[in-house]
């Protein structure tokens, strides 16, 4: 008897065993096969994959997903009679299946019985009048087929039978839109809105969408329609106010937006910021005009705390738009050098008016540079850096200060000590941006003073630096460092062009001419000669611009260059060109340097009376430009570097100057 009780556990055990094991093992099997079977679906083999999905239907009649998968194979058969007779079965097994139902209406669908399909969606709703999972399977699956108005009248039908008008609100508004039906699509959003102020954002991101200019006017009229029936300053009223400066952005009207925001400026007691944010994003734009009204709004206000944030980014704005306007040729007149006044003078303002701000020493920075940078004044960076190191609090800022000590002593041509301050900014800062700077001007400093085997090291240290804006200024830096030296010259090229960019730098640009013209003589095949005569291009052009495009353009003509020229020359050629028009157009005379001094190196350079002392007399060979003319030079840019850096650019340029054209 023991030994038959102990057989019985025996038995029991492996049982249990086989059990533990072979569960799993046929669990895997199912999977690995609907995985299978979801890879010949992808690669299109859908005969195969529908076998599989067959016998799983058999294995688990109740599972929706292998279902659904058999289906989808059988569709892409085009074996819709089979694929509804299938359907058909699973739903008399389970009749109030909503999912299994939904998708027999799709199968009509696609088989081309419209009719039938709507019959059966309707059925669903029929079953499941109270069930808003069952609205909104029907109606999603209408959206795939395309079928947006069927989709909204059951959306609608859900809110009558639920008693809910908020319900279905978005994806109403979203079909609406699909269909191009603009004027409800926009009254249900702004019932979301009224809803949950929370939802704009989203209702930005449906509108982005739709570049549609009809569209932004509807909801336009219709958000001022609604503004008239808010109580001023009210949840929704800002709600509705800060949507319509929105749409009054992306419609690209502009003056309308800045309006609309000193509105809701007014309506919430300048509490609620609309107007800085809009001026940032007007900056953005390059809309500076309207961003410099924008930040002087609340320059204007007795007190206000966004007032000294309002002058930094004012001088930001400023940066900005003189940038702008020497990148589109529109710096004539010194109007870029003006705007980079102004920039300096609203940091004054700022450091004077409140020197308890929290950011002053990041603004006294700033300062600091542009009035090295753009003011070419070290003396008044001098005294920045002084008041800097009155409120200097911690190792970060004092950073900052060897910084400036460093561009300072760098402009004045003490490189030694200019090497020292650097070390100790770079020492300190460790590593971020200001430790990147304080490299990159202590390979600078090493390239004015020749010093080129340490300069060489420097910027490489900091092209490691990808995320680095100036990674690519040292980058270019040490290419030319590796293109210039020459032991056999003693690297007379590298020298003097070291020298000149430094004169260029700090403001001394008859020095740099007179020191690049001897370029113009030499041959084209030296290794500098290119980036040599950039640099007196853009001397030339803030001494005299007409000057500047005379020489460049007498240059590219001679025959050792016109093959040779790089597609930046060419580019600079047909800046000046434009330039020189817009003088011509404005009055020359009006526009010319106020010295009108020709550097004394060009004397010897072989052009005519006119061109020679174009600074002082006007000769009767005067070259005038036309907008044609000008498109000539950016068609030859295109026709040398079809795909080049600026080939986009100059086909933007070309346009506008037909246009222009037209015009005059």
């Amino acid at each position: 008897m023991d030994h038959l009780r102990t057989f019985n556990l025996f038995l029991l055990c492996i049982c249990t065993m086989l059990v533990i094991f072979t569960a799993p093992l046929k669990a895997q099997t199912g999977t690995g096969e609907y995985s299978l079977g979801n890879e010949l679906l992808r690669e299109g083999k859908f005969e195969e994959a529908f076998e599989i999905f067959e016998r799983m239907m058999i294995e688990n009649p109740r599972s929706f997903a292998v279902y659904d998968r058999a289906i989808t194979a059988l569709v892409n058969l085009k074996r819709y009679d089979e694929a509804i007779r299938i359907t058909k079965e699973r739903l008399d097994r389970s009749g109030t299946d909503i999912n299994t139902r939904v998708k027999l209406g799709e199968i009509f669908d696609i088989s081309g019985e419209r009719d039938q399909a709507l019959q059966t969606w309707r059925e669903v709703i029929k079953q499941h009048p109270e069930n808003a999972h069952a609205y909104r399977r029907v109606a999603e699956t209408m959206n795939q087929r395309r079928l947006y108005r069927e989709a909204i009248d059951i959306y609608k039908m859900a809110r009558n039978e639920l008693a809910d008008p908020s319900l279905f609100t978005f994806e109403i508004a979203n079909n609406y839109l699909a269909v191009a039906d603009f004027e409800p699509a926009m009254e249900e959003y702004l019932d979301i809105i009224d809803y949950d102020h929370r939802r704009t954002s989203l209702i930005q991101r449906q509108l982005l969408n739709y570049d549609e200019q009809r569209l932004y006017d509807t909801a336009i009229l219709l958000t001022e329609e609604r503004l008239g029936t808010r109580r001023p300053g009210s949840d929704t009223d800002v709600a509705y106010r800060d949507f319509l400066i929105w749409l009054n952005m992306e419609r690209g009207l502009y003056r309308r937006a800045l309006a609309a925001a000193r509105t809701l400026e007014r309506y919430t007691n300048n509490e609620h910021h609309a107007v800085f944010r809009l001026g940032r994003d007007l900056r953005s734009r390059n809309e500076f005009e309207l961003a410099e009204q924008a930040f002087s709004y609340y320059l204007e206000l007795e007190a206000h705390p966004l007032t000294p944030r309002s002058y930094e980014e004012l001088s930001r704005c400023y940066q900005d738009w003189a940038g702008y306007m020497v990148d589109r040729n529109l710096d004539f007149d010194g109007a870029a050098d003006s705007l980079y006044y102004k920039a300096f003078r609203a940091i004054e303002q700022l450091t004077n008016r409140y020197p308890r701000y929290d950011r002053l020493m990041q603004t006294l920075v700033i300062q600091s540079e542009l009035a090295l940078d753009h003011l070419k004044d070290p003396d008044r960076a001098e005294i920045y850096k002084k008041k800097m190191e009155q409120i200097a609090r911690d190792e970060s800022e004092q950073a900052l200060i060897h910084y400036i000590d460093g561009r300072i002593l760098l402009f004045r041509g003490d490189f030694t000590m200019a090497r020292v301050s650097f070390n100790r900014s770079n020492r300190i800062a460790g590593s971020n941006a200001i430790a990147d700077k304080s490299r990159y001007y202590l390979g600078l400093g090493d390239f004015y003073n020749s010093d080129f085997t340490y300069a060489r090291l420097q910027l490489r240290s900091l092209e490691r630096q990808n995320h680095s804006w100036y990674a690519n200024n040292a980058l270019q830096l040490r290419y030319m460092i590796q293109q210039g030296q020459d032991e056999e010259n003693d690297n007379a090229e590298i020298k003097r062009y070291a020298q000149a960019r430094y004169f260029y730098d700090t403001g001394h640009y008859t020095k740099a001419a007179d020191l690049l013209t001897p370029v113009l003589d030499e041959p084209v095949a030296s290794p500098l000669h290119n980036e040599s005569i950039l640099l007196l291009t853009r001397t030339l052009r803030r001494v005299h611009p007409e000057l500047a495009f005379h020489v460049v353009d007498r240059h590219t003509s001679r025959p050792t260059v016109q093959q040779a020229a790089g597609e930046r020359l060419l580019w600079e050629r047909a800046r000046l060109a434009e330039v020189v028009f817009i003088m011509q157009q404005r009055d020359t005379e009006k526009n010319r340097s106020a010295d009108g001094l020709v550097p004394a190196g060009l004397l010897a350079y072989p052009l005519s009376a006119e061109e020679r002392f174009y600074g002082g007399v006007e000769g009767p060979g005067r070259m005038l430009l036309s907008a044609e003319g000008i498109t000539g030079f950016y068609e030859e840019l295109l026709l040398r570097y079809p795909d080049g850096y600026y080939s986009d650019i100059a086909r933007n340029r070309i346009r506008e100057l037909e246009r222009l054209e037209r015009e005059i």
